[in-house]
């Protein structure tokens, strides 16, 4: 075959610029709503809508409502006609049937997007049953989050069996296996198309559009790959001739997806204009960050915060606590963990609120600047004025050249012109430096690299190490004083071991001012192009590199085709959002504080005070005639004589009638707690025989001794912790949430004497006055108000939506089965004695869950020792949770079989001595060949010599006395006792989360974890009963009194 080199180059160039165009075409596809939704074609198109209670959960809805808002204004609302319905246990439609878009209508669809709630399950089935009465839709997106009701086989063979119109199928932030494949094959069932969108990393994960791309790009590649063989002489079994070899800069031409297409990379080098001095994120803050601009919220509240006060008194034996903070101040949490007890100045506070919004928008326009350029989202900003570039051009990088080559271009064009010196190396398995030492950043220098850049080829191995020997090991010249930067750009793990190059970058940066700034470009197509070096995921890569970065004083960059994943920079900025938003969150509860502080002093629900000042509503008094020395001192005698023997005759009192409170004027100003007990207001007066007399107006009040109702905080994630442990911080008790106890101070007491002149018990005449209940079978009186009580019932209710999840949380996975792993160091011993026979492989597959789902996820060092009449270990000792090693102990367990007698002592004996302070997990149905107490004695004896803690874990045990052993010998070791549930009815936990008062009781548990959790919602949801009942006696009392 003859070709000439001129076809074959300009050939070669079409393909280059088709590749570009189709880079170009997945980045707009990861743009914008197209990201999360994909693009939906059609004129008439049908939205079904996944509202399930999943789907639509208070962390979720938020953002499924913004990014439907987003999806019809930037793609619907350009259609002819639009039908939306939603689905969950119930489908709802908008309208009956699909109408014209309208501005009017628009309005609608906003509208009923943010009324959408969660409903229940998620009936696919009927919502596409509905859809298909309307024949007029020509499109019909699907988006799914949950997993669907039906089976994805009926829901498939639905599909085929009915013409619909083209499908396209989303999985919006899904996680669930089933419902991600529904997806897949209902696009492929029906033809269409389909998208799924994480938005834990914010990417596109895959779709059909991106795919076929991809395949195309791969395509165009291997016709490259082609036509290099056709220059080398050979095209599979043909000889082919080039007649004449020019050299044209195609070879090279940019295919980075981060820029717009841009002409062939042989072109001379277009230097941007030097800009400000750039800045590290970290460096950026200590002059823009939160501290910088004085907006740290407890510097701002320090002025006004005070600690509380204690003082011994000696007349009562204890200590007292100050009470100034009742009625004028509010109580913190300081960032120590201490409470404060501030002034809340609410203009201050407002204009601090406001000022921060404006820090927050300024971070997120640092952020739009760090992805302002292509050479800042691949190698973050180049702050330094001495740089070192290192290139991987090992062989595993062929398909990546082009891409390397591009970085290096936007990075000399960008960012390397203002610097003093510079220099490149790259490295495969030799190191080759384009210069010996440094040299100046003239455009000259610039261009020359470049052009020695597109010579190189990449080839051999990964050696990280020598490379970073050669960067590192420069002789220092004059310019000592100047900072140096090391940037490496990567994608894989190095061939020598990480810990060795980590610890020579960390005693090198550490001797000098030497900063490595490492970046990581991974590609979508990873493992199929080339196995991962080291057999380590992009995860593990992303780890190991991170802490190289760190290890060298440095930056980690983490990008992949389609954008940023990781960056240090824009990380450092999210922690200084994050601190914000914790700020604002602090502010408005420091608001509702107040405004709750202010209406438990009224007596109803409603009731605010007023914020007049005292001069408005009081009139000054004029002061009384100042007694003289001889009229005190007959004064004091006096008072010291008969003012402590005189007592109002009880039997002659008369209860004045209840007023209501006037809130309109507050008091006058708080006062400190020792002047409130001493003052007392008299009035002095002269009897006829020349001495003194007083009356007591006013006597100094009683220090209030009645329970606030505290505002609670609960976590939003799972704590890998035991139930009794976790109840230690979120119990009702620790909480301050018994209501027993909020009516049971000495103002809710009943008192009930006998008279001896009438012979009959009688109540104090007050205890009309307020309602009675009966609580533990005493006689209380209810002294909260309306208002108090139902912020009760809002913080219960809050407590028994998260009491529910928690239940939830501990009710999947291998939870359910094993309940959940808390060492970090485990042995998991296994009963398969011939009793285990019938459920050996049903527990082969939980244990295989168990070492993915627990183990591997959370880093635990484990073994796994199966025992019966001997003790057979799959590891001689504990072994790392890798993925290799949890392969490995997977298959060991599927070729377990069961037979003979349970050597249970043998095996904990064997368990124990693998590590001290180990998790033993006994995993058996009770049934031992030793007696139950010679085991637990012997157990006891162990727990002297070393530290272990057994955890047991009754299977298929319906033998009181094999329970009440694993319970005992869980107990004295400090373990747990867990037992699967024989039902796990998800639909009853649901139900509890929606409506824990009238949702039915929960299922009986025998494992120590769920059976103190679910005791703990039983005794919560008789609170709130009783809260309700007593909110309402008050009620009622009260408009008894109004009539």
């Amino acid at each position: 075959m003859h070709i000439s080199s001129e076809s074959l180059a300009d050939f070669e160039e079409q393909i280059y610029i088709a590749i570009e165009m189709y880079h170009d075409q997945i980045k707009w596809l990861s743009q914008g709503n197209r990201k999360v939704f994909g693009v939906v074609n059609g004129s008439r198109v049908g939205v079904l809508v996944d509202t399930s209670d999943f789907n639509c959960s208070t962390e979720r809805l938020a953002d499924l409502q913004r990014e439907l808002l987003t999806l019809i204004e930037e793609q619907l609302r350009f259609k002819n006609q639009l039908y939306l319905l939603s689905y969950g246990s119930e489908v709802s439609s908008l309208w009956d049937k699909p109408l014209d878009i309208s501005p009017l209508r628009l309005r609608e669809c906003y509208a009923w997007v943010m009324q959408l709630g969660a409903c229940g399950g998620c009936d696919l089935l009927q919502a596409l049953q509905r859809a298909l009465t309307h024949s007029q839709l020509d499109t019909l997106l699907i988006i799914l989050a949950a997993r669907p009701d039906q089976t994805m086989d009926v829901i498939c063979d639905y599909l085929a069996l009915n013409r619909m119109p083209s499908v396209h199928a989303v999985a919006y932030n899904c996680s669930s296996p089933a419902a991600i494949e529904t997806v897949k094959r209902m696009a492929a069932v029906s033809g269409g198309r389909y998208h799924l969108f994480s938005a834990a990393l914010g990417v596109l994960d895959s779709s059909t559009d991106v795919d076929l791309l991809w395949a195309e790009i791969k395509a165009a590649r291997d016709v490259l790959t082609q036509i290099q063989n056709m220059r080398q002489g050979r095209l599979g079994d043909t000889a082919v001739t080039v007649e004449s070899e020019i050299s044209v800069g195609l070879d090279s031409l940019a295919l980075s997806d981060f820029s717009p297409v841009s002409p062939a990379l042989g072109a001379p080098l277009c230097f941007r204009p030097a800009g400000p001095v750039p800045q590290t994120s970290s460096e950026w803050l200590k002059t823009h960050g939160l501290k910088a601009q004085k907006l740290d919220l407890y510097q701002l509240l320090a002025r006004n915060a005070y600690s509380p006060q204690e003082t011994f008194v000696p007349i009562l034996g204890k200590t007292v606590s100050a009470t100034v903070h009742e009625r004028v101040m509010v109580q913190f949490e300081w960032h120590d963990g201490t409470v404060k007890n501030l002034h809340v100045d609410l203009p201050s506070l407002q204009k601090y609120q406001k000022r921060l919004m404006g820090a927050v928008h300024l971070f997120e326009r640092r952020v739009e600047w760090l992805n302002g350029t292509a050479s800042q989202q691949i190698w973050g900003t180049v702050c330094e004025q001495r740089v070192q570039v290192l290139l991987d051009m090992s062989g595993m990088n062929t398909h990546y050249q082009l891409h390397i080559q591009h970085a290096l271009r936007i990075l000399l064009q960008e960012q390397r012109a203002n610097k003093h010196s510079f220099n490149v190396i790259v490295f495969g398995s030799d190191v080759k430096s384009w210069q010996e030492k440094m040299v100046p950043s003239t455009h000259e220098n610039l261009q020359a690299v470049w052009q020695w850049i597109q010579t190189l080829e990449c080839f051999g191995g990964r050696d990280t190490l020598a490379a970073l020997r050669r960067a590192l090991e420069e002789e220092p010249q004059e310019e000592a004083a100047l900072t140096h930067g090391v940037y490496l750009l990567t994608t894989g793990m190095p061939d020598q071991h990480m810990v060795s190059v980590t610890a020579y970058v960390s005693e090198r940066c550490g001797a000098a001012n030497l900063n490595l700034h490492v970046c990581l470009f991974t590609g979508e197509e990873d493992t199929v192009r080339c196995p991962p070096p080291r057999h380590a995921t992009r995860a593990e890569t992303a780890h190991a590199l991170r802490g190289l970065a760190h290890a060298g004083n440095g930056r980690f960059l983490w990008t992949t085709e389609t954008g940023i994943v990781e960056s240090d920079d824009i990380s450092a900025l999210i922690g200084e959002m994050e601190t914000a938003a914790n700020y604002c969150q602090k502010c408005s509860e420091l608001l509702d504080a107040l405004i709750q502080k202010g209406s438990g002093r009224g007596s109803g629900e409603t009731s605010t005070p007023s914020l007049k000042p005292q001069a408005w509503t009081r009139k000054a008094k004029l002061p009384s005639p100042r007694p003289t020395t001889l009229s005190l001192a007959r004064l004091e005698s006096r008072l010291a004589q008969n003012g402590l023997a005189w007592r109002p005759n009880s039997s002659k009192a008369e209860i004045p009638a209840v007023q209501s409170a006037d809130f309109s004027t507050p008091a006058g100003p708080s006062k400190p707690a020792d002047q409130r007990r001493t003052i007392v207001s008299q009035s002095v007066f002269f009897l006829e025989d020349g001495n003194l007399g007083a009356v007591f107006k006013k006597y100094p009040k009683p220090k209030s001794v009645r329970k606030s109702i505290n505002t609670i905080k609960l976590p939003k994630h799972e704590d890998i912790c035991s139930t009794k442990q976790w109840l230690r911080r979120f119990g009702i008790k620790n909480l301050k949430l018994d209501l027993h106890k909020l009516i049971s101070g000495p103002e809710c007491c009943h008192h009930n004497k006998l008279v001896p002149s009438v012979q009959k018990r009688v109540s104090a005449k007050y205890c009309g006055i307020f309602p009675s209940v009966q609580v533990n079978g005493a006689v209380k009186h209810l002294h909260l108000t309306p208002g108090e009580l139902k912020h009760y019932l809002s913080q219960t209710e809050k407590l028994m939506q998260r009491y529910g999840r928690r239940l939830e949380w501990l009710l999947t996975g291998s939870r359910r089965m094993f309940g959940s792993v808390l060492e970090k160091d485990v042995c998991v011993l296994l009963d398969v004695s011939g009793s285990m026979a019938p459920f050996l492989a049903e527990l082969q597959k939980a244990l295989t869950l168990l070492i993915w789902d627990q183990l591997h996820a959370n880093s635990v060092r484990f073994n796994v020792l199966a025992y019966s009449g001997g003790v057979r270990m799959w590891q001689s000792a504990l072994v790392e949770s890798t993925e290799d090693l949890c392969t490995e102990a997977a298959q060991w367990l599927s070729q377990l079989s069961s037979h003979g007698t349970s050597s249970t002592l043998q095996a904990l004996q064997t368990g124990c001595g693998l590590a001290d302070d180990v998790g033993l997990y006994l995993v058996c149905d009770g049934s031992c060949d030793s007696s139950h107490s010679l085991i637990l004695t012997e157990i006891e004896t162990l727990r002297r010599e070393k530290s272990f803690t057994v955890h047991t874990v009754a299977l298929n045990c319906h033998d009181r006395s094999g329970s009440e052993f694993l319970k005992s010998l869980a107990h004295k070791t400090g373990g747990r006792f867990h037992q699967a549930p024989d039902n796990t009815d998800t639909t009853l936990i649901r139900k509890l989360l929606s409506d824990p008062c009238t949702a039915p009781l929960l299922p009986k548990f025998e494992g120590d974890d769920l059976r103190k959790l679910s005791e703990e919602i039983e005794k919560l949801r008789l609170f709130q009963k009783q809260a309700k009942a007593f909110r309402e006696t008050i009620l009622e009392s009260r408009n008894l009194e109004g009539t």
